[in-house]
């Protein structure tokens, strides 16, 4: 019975992971860059989306003022800041913790931990969306060391949503000890969290989940190549010298290791499981009832066909 229980609450989270997910993305990718390249003049914009993870906006015909670029840049995190924070206001004045609740919850806590998860890991990379700060030419290794000024926001948002979800999960499990807040959190969010993983891993599309590790060494192997000399063109073949050929392991040593998103998801976790030892959330005994859970199960396998057939 725990565990048919356990199952029903894993099932539920992991749609409405999709959900939440997928309506952060199309907020930060639609929103956030595409509606102001649009407004900003761009003739086009082309969107591309990853089923279970980011995506991109490629606008054409597009040449902003620095203030422009800097609005289109960092558009998406700013939107995922407003509506994260709204979301969570809303969810906090629901009267029933259920799963309207447990929604808003991981689109406001989402939200707003992806987005400064992204400026940290944006300026420790010096790349991405966090470039809108210094420009289009810009470089923001001078401003590397910023990364940790979000590492204590990150972490407080990780433990209020750890509180928030406790005020759902105490009407469906017994939450009365910390062993137990820690272990029913473990088999549901846990559970919920390596399943939606596993999805990102399975559908992995290296043409729209683009890393900002990723990004960074691109940019390491651009730099190399202009800087090497082109090799002498053939005798046999008079034509124009091919550049010279830089690879990944070219440039390692100038890639630096995930200290920064190492440091963010540690400061995270350690906030959400104190939270979940030092709290003591009381709510009525409710019951997850199946249709529910089968309305976001479907609406979510909705969401990604849809993102399947047009954001790919």
């Amino acid at each position: 019975m725990i565990w048919r229980k356990a199952a029903w609450i894993d099932g539920a989270l992991l749609a409405l992971a999709i959900l939440a997910s997928r309506a952060a993305l199309l907020l930060h990718e639609v929103v956030g860059h595409g509606l102001i390249a649009a407004g900003l003049g761009a003739r086009s914009v082309t969107l591309k989306l990853s089923l279970f993870g980011g995506g991109g906006v490629t606008p054409s015909g597009f040449d902003p003022s620095p203030a422009g670029y800097a609005l289109f840049s960092l558009g998406g995190i700013g939107v995922n800041l407003l509506t994260g924070a709204a979301a969570w206001i809303v969810a906090r004045r629901l009267k029933r913790r259920g799963l309207l609740y447990v929604f808003l919850l991981m689109l406001g806590a989402g939200s707003v931990g992806q987005a400064l998860f992204y400026l940290a890991n944006g300026f420790f990379y010096g790349e991405g969306d966090p470039t809108g700060f210094v420009g289009r030419r810009g470089d923001l290794a001078p401003y590397q060391w910023m990364w940790i000024l979000f590492v204590l926001p990150f972490a407080a948002t990780a433990g209020l949503a750890a509180r928030g979800y406790l005020d759902f999960l105490a009407g469906h499990a017994p939450v009365e000890t910390p062993r137990r807040r820690l272990g029913w959190t473990a088999a549901t969010v846990g559970v919920a969290t390596l399943a939606y993983l596993g999805l990102w891993a399975a559908t992995w599309n290296a043409k729209v989940d683009v890393s900002l590790r990723r990004l960074r060494v691109n940019t390491e192997i651009a730099k190399e190549t202009l800087r090497r000399p082109a090799p002498p063109p053939s005798p046999a073949v008079p034509a124009p010298a091919p550049p010279p050929v830089v690879t990944e392991e070219d440039v390692a040593s100038k890639i630096p290791p995930p200290v920064a998103a190492v440091t963010m998801l540690a400061a995270g976790m350690i906030a959400a499981g104190i939270v979940l030892w030092r709290a003591k959330p009381v709510a009525e005994p409710a019951e997850l009832k199946p249709w529910p859970v089968t309305l976001a199960g479907s609406l979510a396998a909705a969401t990604i066909l849809a993102i399947a057939l047009v954001g790919r």
